[in-house]
Formats: C-alpha cells, structure tokens, sequence
C-alpha cells in the first residue's frame, strides 16, 4: 500500500491517505505542505524524520510523552502523578471495602456489609437488649450484642476513615513528587 503522509515541521504526523503511487505522488506536488510519500502505512510508533519514517522506539510507560523537537520519549509529571493517584485509589477502595478486625473477629465490609453492620447499629440504638447473629468473614456465626454493635459500627468507621486518611496523605506526596523514582516509592 502506498501512502501519502501529512506531517507537521516537528515530524508529528496529523494524518495519511492510500491510493495508488502515481496519485498520491500528484496530490504530494500539489499540496503546499509537508507531505511524503511512502510504502508503509504510517503508525502511532512513527514520526517523520529527514524526509522518511522514523521508529519513536517503545513508549517506556504511559507517562511518557514523545517529544518531537527532541526525538525522545519524555516523562509527563502530571501524567505519572495521575495514573499513580489512580493506582492508590484502587488499593485503598481494595482496604476499605475488604475486610476489618474488631474484637478478634474479622467482618466484610463491602458496600453491602457496611450498609447491614450500619443497620444493626441503629437497632441497637432503638433496643440496647437486642442481641444479633452476624456472620463473618470466615462464614462463621458470632452473637453480638447491643452494646458489641455500637463498637462493631465505630470500629468500621474508623478502618473506613482511617483508609482515606492513608489516601490523603498519600496524595501529598504524590503531589509533591518531583520525579520517577519518587513516585514509584509511593505506594499503599
């Protein structure tokens, strides 16, 4: 297939058509950019380099941006602060919908579980007498009383506030890194 590849001064290609050599060859003379003419489709890996394709090379991670002018794949800051702001995110929604300990017992608290354990806290709220079967994480079944739901929902409260605080501070420092190596020592 040959195509005619539009590029812009820097080599970053913005665009190509396929047809046969003689045509493109006549649109390359007609069109008052830069144009050339070549037997590859252009791809994303691609640039235009002293007339001809050029490889950019692999792309080392997805914050890495090509920078034509210097023909080099170079670090986005704030590309590598976003997707490690990403990957905290989904660590810390792993912790916090998980599991939890509280009196040698450890409960789920998915978001499910957190809405029953905040219901068997308001009923023991209403009837500080009621006792309640709970099954745990482990498929065990434990009987808790009034007074163990109110410290079970507090317990949850704080494993819950607890992992957004790591979130948060976790965030400053992402925010406040400067480089690749620091960012990749941040972790949950």
């Amino acid at each position: 297939m040959t195509c005619l590849v539009y590029y812009e001064p820097n080599g970053k290609i913005t665009g190509f058509v396929s047809g046969s050599s003689e045509f493109l060859q006549t649109a390359a003379e007609e069109y008052e950019g830069l144009t050339l003419v070549s037997d590859v489709a252009p791809e994303e890996k691609h640039y235009v380099k002293d007339g001809s394709l050029a490889d950019r090379g692999e792309k080392p991670s997805n914050a890495y941006e090509f920078n034509f002018d210097s023909e080099q794949w170079e670090l986005s800051l704030e590309t590598a602060q976003t997707i490690k702001w990403v990957e905290i995110k989904i660590d810390r929604d792993a912790e916090e919908f998980g599991t939890f300990d509280w009196g040698g017992h450890t409960f789920q608290c998915d978001e499910v579980s957190q809405r029953r354990i905040q219901g068997a806290v308001q009923l023991a709220a209403i009837d500080s007498a009621m006792t309640l079967d709970w099954t745990l994480a482990d498929n065990s079944v434990q009987t808790f009383t009034a007074a163990d739901y109110v410290q079970i929902g507090q317990a949850l409260a704080n494993h819950v506030s607890g992992c957004h605080e790591r979130g948060r501070i976790l965030r400053q420092q992402i925010e406040l890194a400067t480089t690749e190596t620091e960012l990749e020592a941040i972790v949950w």
